[in-house]
Parts: structure tokens; C-alpha cells; sequence
């Protein structure tokens, strides 16, 4: 089966000559010394002179070269210090100061580059996002949703018209699945997880209804859920009422299985395990005629099997 996980390579800056960040757009001694610094590749030096610039030169807080400046030492603390890993504290740093440098770059001489620069941070972060999921690492899942959040923000600003439907459905399936091992492997305490891996599957189908995997693992979930109601939590000793609500709830979730099964099914007409699922589903509603049905097919699938091997 085909990985959700896809990686987009990150693009790497060519470092800017010394001359071109020597363009100071008014003069501030404190800003010259940090160029010196960066151009030194001095990099956490230049930082520290980042707040002594703008304490002595206030009106670099809206100068659109020192942000762009200021954007690129924090880019080469990322890549070359902290060796772009998903802890540094430069990668978000370095996306505020290039987004306050395009919000106050009227004359556009410095948007070109702080939006190529925002679009490769934007990269790093899906990378990172689908990274954790690819990992099943539970403990920081939310922090993969920051990170896809931070991706889409960032992609809308270098590439407005950018499409997030492929990247997005990988990323809701990802989701959905790691909810679903995490429900899968504590159920009584983790109904939450169950709502969160329904929402997220539910998200992906809503981008591409056609596709196989999340309708065959909602259809499956549903029918489970089914039959641990009635195998699980449904009590021998019960009272007749309780019993009516248990069977009702069951075959809701019975009900919600089939036709994610039968669109899977009309995807993989010779899945045995489909059939099988869908002849178990009418089992549980009771519906006889069509359990024959699907077992009958089920038999005429095998026994082709059989005769291939």
C-alpha cells in the first residue's frame, strides 16, 4: 500500500554576496556591525546585535531591508547551527522577520527573495508534520497539526493560488490512522481518539470522496464498533431496556458501515475481505437474503483463488 508520507525536498538558499547586504537603507552603526558579523557568518553574533540595532535605531522596526537581513541570520542559524532541526527557535523567528519585511517593503525590493524564503520554511514544516505521522510519533501529534497549520499559512503567503488538496489528504489520512491506533489500543479510555480518527478520515473523503483506503477504514470501524457493543459493553445481566438502546446503537453503526464497504467494493470487486465485511455487516442487520448474497460471492472468490493457486 502506497505510504501517505510524501517528501518535498527543501530549498536551499544560496548565501547572498557581501555587497548586497551592505545596501543599509539608512545609516545605523549597531546595523553595520551586524552586518559584519553575518557576513563573517558569525551568525549568533549577528543576533545579539539584532535588539542593540533596534535599541539604538527604533526606526528599524519597520525598515524592510533590516528584517529581510535579520530574517536571513535567523534562516542560517536554522539550517547551519541548529541543523534545521524542528526545535529551533530561528525558524519561526526567521518567518516573522520576512513577512514584516513584505508588509513594509513598498518598493518590492526585497519581496522576491522573503517569499522564496517563506515558501522553503513552509516546506520544512509539511516535512516535519508528515515526519511525525510517518513515525506514529502519539506524544507529539499535536504538534504535527501546529505544524501542518504553520505550513498552510506560510504556502498562502509564497504561493497564493496554491492548491493544498493533495497535501492536505495525505495529511487528514495520516491523522486519521494514527487516531485509530492510538483508539485501537486503549478503547475504554479513548473515545476522543475515535472522534478525532472519524473527523479526520471524514476530511480526506470530503476533498476526494473516490478514495479506497479511509472509506474501507471507516467502513470497517463502524462495523467493529458494532460488534464490540454487542460482544463488549453490552452487560448479560442487563435490563430488557438497556438491551433495546445497546441492539439500536449497534445497528447504527452497522448502518454507517455499509456504504463505505460497498464503495470499496464497487473499487475492488475481488477483495475477499470486502465481501466478507459486507456479508458481515448484513449479518448484523439481520438482513438474510443479502448475507447469502455476499457469501455466495464470497465462495465464487475463494474458489477462483483456489484455482490460481
Amino acid at each position: 500500500m502506497k505510504t501517505f508520507f510524501k517528501i518535498i525536498s527543501l530549498i536551499v538558499f544560496v548565501v547572498y554576496s557581501s555587497n548586497y547586504f551592505s545596501q543599509a537603507t539608512s545609516y545605523c552603526p549597531e546595523q553595520m556591525l551586524l552586518i559584519q558579523k553575518y557576513k563573517t557568518k558569525k551568525y549568533i553574533d549577528a543576533l545579539n546585535y539584532i535588539d542593540t540595532a533596534l535599541a539604538q535605531c527604533p526606526e528599524k522596526e519597520e525598515d524592510p531591508y533590516f528584517l529581510h537581513l535579520c530574517g536571513f541570520i535567523n534562516y542560517n542559524i536554522y539550517k547551519e547551527i541548529d541543523g534545521q532541526s524542528s526545535n529551533s527557535k530561528a525558524r519561526p523567528n526567521a518567518c516573522d522577520y520576512f513577512i514584516k519585511s513584505i508588509n513594509n517593503d513598498n518598493k518590492k525590493q526585497f519581496t522576491a527573495l522573503n517569499l522564496k524564503a517563506i515558501n522553503s520554511f513552509s516546506i520544512s514544516y509539511i516535512n516535519d508534520a508528515l515526519m511525525i505521522l510517518q513515525k506514529s510519533e502519539f506524544k507529539k501529534q499535536s504538534t504535527a497539526l501546529t505544524y501542518y497549520n504553520t505550513f498552510k499559512k506560510l504556502k498562502s503567503i509564497a504561493e497564493p493560488d496554491y492548491d493544498f488538496s493533495t497535501i492536505s489528504i495525505d495529511f487528514f489520512n495520516g491523522m486519521g490512522r494514527m487516531y485509530k491506533m492510538r483508539y485501537e489500543n486503549d478503547k475504554s479510555n479513548s473515545k476522543n481518539f475515535l472522534d478525532s480518527c472519524i473527523n479526520y478520515f471524514n476530511k480526506s473523503l470530503a476533498l476526494n470522496p473516490s478514495q479506497y483506503t479511509p472509506n474501507y477504514d471507516l467502513g470497517i470501524l463502524y462495523h467493529n464498533l458494532g460488534v464490540d457493543i454487542i460482544l463488549e459493553e453490552l452487560d448479560i445481566d442487563a435490563d430488557l431496556e438497556m438491551v433495546i438502546l445497546m441492539q439500536e446503537q449497534a445497528v447504527q453503526y452497522f448502518s454507517k458501515s455499509l456504504p463505505f464497504l460497498e464503495k470499496v467494493y464497487k473499487m475492488k470487486p475481488e477483495e475477499s475481505s470486502i465481501v466478507q465485511g459486507i456479508a458481515a455487516v448484513y449479518y448484523s442487520l439481520n438482513d438474510m437474503e443479502k448475507h447469502v448474497e455476499y457469501m455466495n460471492i464470497l465462495k465464487e472468490l475463494e474458489s477462483k483463488d483456489s484455482l490460481d493457486d
